[in-house]
């Protein structure tokens, strides 16, 4: 059974709200994280294909924010959770 993965496409303009990778400037540390991800081969990342539960973050995604999170001085699970809520 294929595994299920929430719909995550970054390449699609939205249309509320716009592009959320517009709201930061082009040097941000999110453009290039996600460039770096990106090159990496999803074959070398766990998925779990028992098909149970809900849709699945792509591990690219979770491995991004991971990154993200340790490269901002988030290092706790809740603590980078927190940070993606909005405001």
């Amino acid at each position: 059974m294929a595994a299920r993965f929430v719909n995550l496409d970054r390449d699609t303009p939205m249309f509320l709200p716009c592009d959320l990778r517009e709201w930061l400037p082009a040097e941000h540390l999110v453009h290039f994280l996600l460039a770096a991800v990106e090159q990496i081969s999803p074959g070398h990342l766990h998925v779990n294909h028992c098909g149970t539960g809900s849709e699945q973050y792509p591990p690219t995604m979770m491995l991004a924010l991971l990154i993200y999170g340790y490269a901002t001085d988030r290092f706790g699970s809740r603590t980078i959770a927190a940070a993606t809520q909005a405001a």
